[in-house]
C-alpha cells in the first residue's frame, strides 16, 4: 500500500505528539531554520494562501526541505487541501499540491484565522513561531501554536471558537489581562468613571507641535457584538490639514464603572482625500473581543489588554502612576493617571497617556490638553 504525503503526516500524528515541546534538539535544529528564514510564519501564512488561491489554512510549520528552510502551508479547499511549499528565506514557491483531503469539517468548527492565532500567541509569549495547527478534540477547535524561545519550544493553545488564550501564555506576572468578566444586563452607553467620560458634548482638545487632535462623545449610539455602546469620535489635524478619523465604540460597566472598548472606524486622509482605514476592528468580527479602557477602580501595576483583534490591533496598557502632576496649556493638573501603552505587533513601540479626574485624557505622548472642558 502506498500512502501520499497527508496520509503519511496523520499516521505520525497519530503515532506519536509533535516533536520539539521543550527538546532542546529539536530547538537547536530550528533556531537554525530561522536564521535562513526572512518571512515570519504569519507572512508564510499570508503568502501561502495568496498562492492557494482561496481556502482556510490549517497548518503551517517551518521545516527543512533537502537542504533550505521552507513554510508548508496546508489549505482547506473544500473537499481538496492545497499544500504550498514556500521558500523561507525568497518567499517563492517550491511546490504547490493538490490531494483529496477533506478538512472542511474541522475548519468549520473554527471562527479564528491561523494568522491571527499567530498573532495572539505572540502577543501571550514573546518568541517565533515556527508553526501552527488547528484540530477539533472532543468536538471543541483548538489552534496550538508552537513557539521557539530561550532555547527551547513550548506551545500556547488558544479556543478556535473564541480566540481565547487556553494555556501557555506568558508567566503570569508577565502577562495582560485579555478576558473581561461583565454581564450583559451590566452595559450602559453613557456615564464616567473619574478619568473618563461617556456624555455627550463632552469635547477634548489636545495639541502638540503642528498637530491637534480633538475628542468629542457624540449623542450616538451603535449596537456592536450585541451592546449597545457609545460613538466617540477623533479628528487628527496636522499643519490644519486633516490626517484620521477615526469613530470609536465604548461601554460602561454600571456595576464596575470600568469603560471597555468595542473597535474602531478609521479613515485616512490625504489631500482631503480618504486613502486607507489602517487599524478598524470591531469586537466579534474576525476573532476580535473588546478590551479595557479604563478600569472603574485602577490599580496601580495592572496591565490588560485594550484592544483584541488579532494581527490588526493589540494595544495593551499597564498602570504606571496614580498620582501624575501634569502641565498643560490648560492647566496644572494633579492627580492623574498614567498609562504606558504597548502592543506586540510594534515590538518596542511605547506610548505613554495621561488622565485627569473630572476630565479624561489630558497628555497623548507629546499633545497637551489645551482648553478645560469644565470651564464655562
Amino acid at each position: 500500500m502506498t500512502y501520499s504525503r497527508f496520509a503519511l503526516l496523520a499516521l505520525f500524528l497519530i503515532a506519536a505528539p509533535w516533536p520539539g515541546t521543550g527538546h532542546a534538539a529539536d530547538a537547536e535544529d530550528i533556531a537554525k531554520l530561522l536564521e535562513e528564514a526572512t518571512l515570519t510564519l504569519g507572512e508564510a501564512v499570508d503568502a501561502g494562501l495568496a498562492q492557494a488561491g482561496d481556502g482556510v489554512v490549517f497548518h503551517a510549520e517551518l521545516e527543512r526541505d533537502g537542504g533550505r528552510a521552507v513554510f508548508s502551508i496546508d489549505v482547506a479547499q473544500g473537499k481538496k487541501t492545497c499544500n504550498v511549499v514556500l521558500d523561507a528565506k525568497e518567499g517563492g514557491v517550491v511546490e504547490r499540491v493538490v490531494e483529496d483531503e477533506d478538512r472542511s469539517a474541522v475548519v468549520a468548527a473554527s471562527k479564528v484565522t491561523l494568522a491571527g492565532a499567530i498573532a495572539t500567541a505572540l502577543a501571550a509569549r514573546e518568541g517565533r513561531a515556527v508553526e501552527a495547527r488547528l484540530s477539533v478534540t472532543t468536538g471543541r477547535p483548538v489552534i496550538t501554536v508552537r513557539i521557539l524561545a530561550k532555547g527551547r519550544i513550548d506551545p500556547v493553545k488558544l479556543d478556535g471558537a473564541t480566540g481565547a488564550l487556553i494555556e501557555g501564555g506568558a508567566p503570569r506576572e508577565e502577562r495582560f489581562t485579555d478576558s473581561f468578566s461583565v454581564e450583559p444586563g451590566e452595559w450602559a452607553s453613557m456615564g464616567r468613571n473619574p478619568w473618563f467620560v461617556l456624555e455627550p458634548g463632552h469635547v477634548l482638545v489636545l495639541e502638540g507641535g503642528n498637530v491637534q487632535l480633538t475628542v468629542t462623545v457624540l449623542d450616538e449610539t451603535r449596537t456592536i457584538d450585541g451592546v449597545e455602546t457609545r460613538v466617540v469620535e477623533e479628528r487628527e489635524q496636522e499643519g490644519g490639514k486633516l490626517i484620521e478619523v477615526s469613530r470609536n465604540f465604548f461601554a460602561i460597566s454600571k456595576r464596575t464603572n470600568s469603560v471597555y472598548y468595542f473597535g474602531e472606524e478609521v479613515d485616512e486622509y490625504e489631500d482631503g482625500k480618504v486613502v486607507g482605514h489602517e487599524g478598524a476592528w470591531v469586537s466579534g468580527r474576525n476573532g476580535a473581543r473588546f478590551g479595557l479602557m479604563m478600569a472603574g477602580t485602577p490599580l496601580l501595576g495592572a496591565r490588560y489588554y485594550q484592544e483584541i483583534a488579532p494581527g490588526v490591533a493589540m494595544d495593551r496598557a499597564e498602570i504606571v502612576e496614580l498620582a501624575e502632576t501634569v502641565k498643560t496649556p490648560a492647566g496644572v493638573l494633579g492627580g492623574c493617571l498614567r498609562i504606558q501603552e504597548t502592543t506586540p505587533l510594534e515590538e518596542g513601540k511605547t506610548e505613554s497617556k495621561s488622565y485627569a479626574p473630572g476630565i479624561g485624557l489630558v497628555r497623548d505622548g507629546p499633545l497637551r490638553l489645551v482648553r478645560d472642558p469644565r470651564a464655562k
